[in-house]
């Protein structure tokens, strides 16, 4: 099978004459950077090389693999779909109702739902309700905060460290307007969010990712969520909720739940369809049913394959999944194992470093101490150490991005046997590289 589909290296090489940079997206190119690989399957938690090399998998394309690669539950519906039909364009279905229902059933503030393809396609959606329901076009969001790459949105993600408090716009060729129409702010500053409001009167919304995972972990001080739904309360301004990484790996009623704040639109994605390409805007009633019309008036939101049905078969049954069984709390009680695990070998090897995370998702940092509350607490990490622990760890048969500001994560198919095997490897390499 290898001579079919060649070797990483021949793969890479012809990736890179037709495909900018090798890989669809610069964050998957960074792959590169623990060697040329090239995958061509994935079962479980393994992933697989066209040369048949296999590796335990805690990247799960960025958090989307929850049940683990193939779930056959999950599997069989989509494949019943395709047999069932593909694409209509026209009218509902009732696979997209049903759909709908779970999501309305599920998460505190989605009374109704629109589907896309995609957590940028959700934040763009919901950004133009709440313009439209305001009427103002201001858009405050947080430092390390990502909600897709719209240019909207794209502004104060990962901004050097002399770009920090300033509109830094993540891409060439973004639009000066939009970026100067988004502010972004500290995140657990909810003084900031105040001043803000108190200054513009045209402020559209406040996005915000309860947990900010784009930048490994940084959790909410207590109190700083509630204080957003209180100070966008008051002046009228819909509170958005980007859930595309904590809605459904962390609760199946969304972190919302979990941490007892209601925003006023939701976005999801990921999790959601355990790998497949699905995602939705959410919420009041009030502001979606802007997007009810005919698309000559009100908010038009569209899509050729918006509400597609293989992705929607695919969430159906990881919803159903989530929601019957006991897949989060055992995912979560397995990832504060990874955590300890991790911090216990830190300490044991003598290394200067922290382990964040929450739930099922994990990030070792070195050269750093102390709970991370601000975007700039982030950037204090060692980030060639870490790429140096994510190459020798491949190199063992644990994958993950060598990108240091990212995370990892566990799926429901991580058990004990993957447990043992990652913190036998780390223990080695941080031996190895501490010379202890």
């Amino acid at each position: 099978m290898s001579d079919e589909r060649g070797s990483s290296r021949s793969v890479v090489e012809r990736a890179r004459t037709v495909i900018p940079g090798g890989a669809q997206t610069g964050l998957r190119a960074q792959a590169y950077d623990l060697g040329e690989i090239a995958f061509s399957g994935a079962t479980g938690t393994t992933l697989e090389t066209v040369e048949g090399e296999t590796f335990t998998d805690y990247h799960l394309a960025f958090g989307p693999v929850v049940l683990g690669h193939g779930h056959p539950e999950v599997d069989d519906a989509v494949t019943e779909t395709i047999d069932e039909g593909v694409l209509y364009g026209a009218a509902t279905t009732p696979l997209e109702v049903e759909v709908a229902e779970r999501v309305v059933d599920l998460l505190p503030s989605a009374e109704r739902v629109n589907f896309c393809n995609s957590g940028t396609e959700a934040t763009y959606h919901a950004i133009r309700l709440a313009r439209a329901y305001t009427g103002n076009d201001r858009v405050i969001k947080f430092e390390g905060c990502y909600h897709g790459w719209h240019d909207y949105v794209d502004v104060g993600v990962y901004p050097p460290k002399e770009r920090i408090g300033e509109k830094h716009p993540e891409s060439a060729g973004m639009l000066p307007e939009a970026v100067e129409h988004t502010e972004v702010l500290p995140f657990n500053d909810p003084d900031a969010v105040e001043a803000a409001l108190e200054e513009f009167d045209d402020v559209a919304a406040v996005i915000c990712e309860p947990i900010p995972h784009s930048v490994g972990c940084l959790l909410p001080e207590e109190g700083f969520l509630a204080s957003l739904r209180e100070a966008t309360a008051e002046n009228g301004v819909p509170l958005i909720f980007d859930e595309v990484i904590t809605g459904f790996r962390h609760s199946a009623h969304g972190i919302q739940d979990e941490f007892g704040v209601t925003p006023d639109l939701t976005t999801l994605a990921k999790a959601m369809g355990n790998g497949y390409p699905v995602a939705a805007v959410c919420g009041r009633e009030e502001l979606m049913a802007q997007a009810g019309g005919d698309n000559t008036s009100g908010v038009v939101i569209s899509g050729t394959y918006s509400g597609h049905p293989v992705g929607l078969a695919a969430a159906r049954e990881t919803l159903r999944l989530l929601d019957e069984e006991s897949v989060v709390e055992e995912i979560s009680a397995l990832g504060e194992r990874y955590r300890e695990g991790l911090e216990g070998l830190f300490a044991e090897h003598g290394i200067e470093g922290r382990v964040v995370g929450y739930g099922s998702v994990f990030a070792p940092q070195f050269g750093v101490t102390g709970e991370p509350r601000r975007y700039e607490d982030v950037l204090r990490l060692d980030e060639a150490t870490f790429e140096e622990f994510a190459r020798r760890m491949r190199e063992r048969g644990q994958f993950f991005t060598p990108n240091p500001y990212k995370r990892q994560h566990l799926s429901w198919a991580h058990g004990e046997a993957e447990l043992e095997g990652y913190l036998a490897a780390a223990d080695e390499v941080l031996g190895s590289m501490m010379g202890t």
